[in-house]
């Protein structure tokens, strides 16, 4: 099984965020995806309202790091 790669050539696993882009007609936008499952072929995880979404278009996708969150005094 080889490992599915991002736009930039990273490595996607399960535990990783990834965003990827979506159309409707002339409406256009970035999804999020955390993802649960990546196979050699797609990868399956939730959107941030709780779908299970599954993204077989693997050339668009992009392995995301969120940023930490920064303690504030």
């Amino acid at each position: 099984m080889n490992a599915p790669r991002d736009f930039l050539g990273r490595t996607i696993k399960a535990g990783d965020t990834v965003v990827y882009p979506w159309r409707r007609g002339s409406s256009m936008g970035m999804n999020k995806l955390n993802v649960t499952q990546a196979t050699d072929t797609s990868i399956t995880g939730y959107s941030p309202t709780g779908r299970l979404v599954k993204v077989t278009n693997l050339q668009n996708v992009v392995v995301v790091t969120l940023p930490e969150a920064t303690e504030t005094i």
